[in-house]
């Protein structure tokens, strides 16, 4: 796997149809700073992925629609095992 083609939300640009025609540079490539919330917080981080911060998944992740393209019930589900962890 090649690692700058994964997309800073955790999908993989390498499989993406458009990415594969041609039609798209990839996640941190081909989008500027500002369009992606998990890109650009992954960025100033210094993470490879969304999913390596260990505040993921965080509430703007889990609230804002266009935040992440990960399913909204697995992110909930991910976010109470990870607070069920915290308490343990």
């Amino acid at each position: 796997m090649d690692e700058m083609l994964l997309g800073k939300c955790g999908y993989y640009c390498g499989q993406c149809p458009s990415y594969l025609h041609g039609d798209c540079a990839g996640c941190v490539q081909g989008n500027p700073d500002g369009v992606c919330y998990a890109r650009d917080c992954a960025i100033e981080k210094g993470l490879l992925s969304c999913g390596s911060c260990p505040e993921f998944p965080c509430a703007r992740i889990r609230e804002d629609p266009k935040a992440s393209l990960l399913s909204p019930l697995w992110l909930q589900w991910k976010a109470s095992q990870r607070d069920g962890q915290a308490r343990a």
